[in-house]
């Protein structure tokens, strides 16, 4: 493989960065044809040293804003003084220009951190600049961008908090790079650079609790080499030279690690204990690489005898070909082995890594659940862990932003803001010598609220992979309507409120319940809508609906179709049983009597899309 070019390296010097050659040339050639940059990766992998390393090579200006909610298409484009329009008119001189006409005006580099953290309508201004290079100023005019106008923007993965997924028409404008955490060699030598140690034994340890951290089942989100950074340095600070003093580490360890980890919900662990064991395994590990650490004859022979069985081989040759379909059908071909392959040389972390990354959706989830069978604890639940976010990064994809129809309010003036209502601020301001910005009424989109309930038949019909499926049919339901207040309800025999309807969402929590929950029961839709119904009746402000998917087969319970008489709007999804059909007949009266839509999927996988396809 040839090495990185001059121009690589150039830029690697004068802005101090360790490795990334192959990402670098990517970027290098997308700019250079003039193509807008999306980066993405999780935070602290270099997304905005790079981004701003580029702008500078290229000798651009550069702009920034950073991805918030509150972030209005008006403070992206620009907006009109009130004072200065009231006085002179619409005109280019009572216009503020923001940051994307600014850097189309200036032909500069517009980057844009954490894009998809931006609303909808504001990511939706960014098209006609990036497409045809130009953007329309109502009431004023066009304003057109100079040459050198690029837009580098980046995203966190979409299954972190507060982040949605770009849709299908901005995406489309964007070539795309992913940053992921580089090798622990080149993380030693970023630590090296920034803290200025030269005692590589410090080093090596910081940057392996970090590290750690990101495989460690009780940790949501693990840390980057920021944490290793400050790690390094603290350890110097407390004990001036190379320690092996457990005491000195966990204090590092716990103060840098503390703002930059998110621990899971589920566990019953204080942060503190989560770093103070990490801190100790890796302490535990560098002491024993100082010694002669030659694996036993008999582990030697268990390994041997592992790589030359024909069915680690033929993984072994998956792995390296990043052939996901095929480990699946090996691993079902050989579930008797299934622990003894995969936990043969660190090959469970290989196999997660592939299925976690893979665009193959059903294989990734299929061969992250079997590799939940006949582990320990531990790594079961690291499997599990992976298998939750995976179907969430997965959900986000296909739930894409949900389209809900605006309602115009009048408010206080306010910076960004450009729609006046000129009659009510006339009217506010006649008869007096001067203008007071309280006077200024401006008219507001906003987004409808809407209200809904879905309700998930769990009953015998469901079996452990139909499971996973209502999973990741949750996951998607919650990130279509992620701005939107919903409850969720399981039922067989009995309702149970999985979520309720005010009650503040969290995706991941909501994916693990779905995973413990044990199929089984017999059907009852009456008392499923009647918890439904008053989920929605809590909120009678809001536009409410039902979702209902079931096979249909009421076994228990009273007549349903009474009760969905009384939802606003009740759609529902029939699903087959095992054995396939269901009662159609039921399902179609209850869509009927709730003013709904009646669907049937045929395919229990098409599930998720079923659910997103029925309530546009």
């Amino acid at each position: 493989m040839a090495g990185p070019s001059s121009e690589i390296r150039e830029i690697q010097e004068r802005y101090r960065i360790i490795g990334r050659e192959e990402e670098l040339a990517q970027a290098l050639a997308a700019i250079s044809c003039n193509k807008h940059l999306l980066v993405e990766g999780v935070a602290g992998v270099g997304k905005t040293v790079i981004a701003m390393a580029l702008a500078k090579h290229f000798n651009r200006n550069f702009l920034r804003i950073d991805g918030d909610e509150r972030y209005t298409e008006h403070k992206l484009t620009g907006w009109f003084d009130p004072a200065l329009v009231l006085a002179k008119g619409y005109s280019w001189e009572t216009f503020i220009p923001g940051a994307l006409c600014q850097a189309m005006t200036e032909g500069s580099f517009l980057f844009i951190n954490e894009l998809n953290r931006l609303p909808e309508g504001t990511q939706n201004v960014l098209l006609p600049a990036m497409d045809e290079r130009q953007i329309a100023i109502p009431k004023i005019g066009t304003l057109l961008a100079k040459p050198g106008f690029l837009i580098v923007a980046t995203q966190n993965p979409e299954e972190f908090v507060g982040t949605s997924r770009l849709s299908e028409a901005l995406q489309d404008r964007f070539v795309w790079l992913r940053l992921d955490y580089q090798t622990e060699i080149e993380e030693s030598e970023i630590v090296k650079k920034e803290t200025g140690c030269n005692d590589y034994g410090v080093i090596t340890i910081a940057v392996r609790i970090a590290r750690r951290t990101r495989e460690e089942p009780d940790i949501r989100h693990g840390a980057s080499v920021r944490a290793a950074i400050d790690i390094t340095q603290l350890v110097q600070r407390l004990s001036g030279s190379m320690t092996l003093s457990l005491d000195v580490w966990v204090k590092a360890a716990t103060m840098a690690l503390a703002t930059k980890i998110q621990l899971q919900d589920r566990t019953t662990l204080k942060m503190e204990k989560v770093v103070a064991n990490i801190v100790t395994s890796v302490l535990s590990e560098y002491t024993k690489d100082d010694g002669d650490q030659a694996p036993s004859a008999a582990i030697e022979t268990a390994q041997n005898k592992a790589q030359n069985s024909d069915t680690v081989r033929r993984i072994e040759g998956a792995l390296q070909g990043k052939n996901l379909v095929e480990i699946v059908r090996l691993l079902q071909e050989n579930p008797q082995s299934l622990s003894e392959i995969l936990l043969e040389k660190d090959r469970l972390n290989r196999v997660l890594q592939l299925a976690e990354r893979s665009e193959l959706h059903w294989p990734a989830l299929q061969l992250l659940l079997m590799a939940q069978l006949d582990l320990d604890p531990e790594r079961r639940i690291r499997a599990k862990t992976i298998l939750n976010r995976t179907i969430r990064r997965i959900a986000a994809n296909i739930a894409g932003r949900s389209l809900r129809s605006p309602q115009y309010v009048r408010v206080p003036f306010q910076p960004g803001l450009e729609e006046l209502d000129l009659e009510e601020t006339i009217e506010n301001v006649l008869g007096k010598s001067s203008l007071d910005y309280r006077d200024i009424v401006c008219v507001q989109k906003r987004a409808r609220e809407k209200a809904f309930s879905l309700m998930l038949d769990v009953s015998n019909s469901m079996q452990t992979e139909k499971m996973l499926i209502a999973a990741l049919a949750v996951g998607v339901f919650v990130y279509k309507f992620l701005d939107d207040q919903y409850s969720i309800i399981t039922f067989s025999d009995r309702a149970h409120l999985l979520k309720p309807i005010e009650e503040r969402p969290d995706v991941e929590k909501l994916v693990d319940k779905m995973l413990e929950l044990q199929a089984g029961g017999s059907t009852n839709i009456e008392e499923a809508l009647r918890k439904g119904l008053r989920e929605l009746e809590r909120l009678p402000q809001l536009d409410g609906t039902g979702i209902l998917v079931t096979d249909g087969w009421v076994t228990e319970g009273g007549d349903p179709v009474a009760i969905a008489e009384r939802y606003p709007r009740l759609h529902v999804i029939q699903v087959p049983l095992v054995t396939g059909g269901g009662d159609s007949d039921m399902c179609a009266k209850l869509a009927m009597a709730g003013r709904g839509r009646y669907s049937y999927v045929r395919d229990f996988y098409q599930l998720p899309q079923a659910i997103t396809s029925t309530v546009n």
